[in-house]
């Protein structure tokens, strides 16, 4: 469970990255922040998921 907090949110993050960088329409800060920022959002989502159901196991 310890690797899977590890390399899961990473994997969220790189492709949800990798799919904004691909699918930008135009380049301005403003846009790559964005880019940069959701799947950074969603990557410390999932770890805290995945920390929300070892403890939830553990309980």
């Amino acid at each position: 469970m310890k690797s899977m907090e590890r390399i899961l949110p990473v994997f969220v993050f790189v492709v949800l990255l990798g799919s904004n960088l691909l699918n930008i329409s135009h380049f301005s800060f403003v846009s790559v922040f964005f880019a940069v920022f959701w799947p950074l959002v969603a990557g410390v989502f999932v770890f805290g998921l995945i920390k929300l159901l070892w403890w939830w196991v553990q309980r």
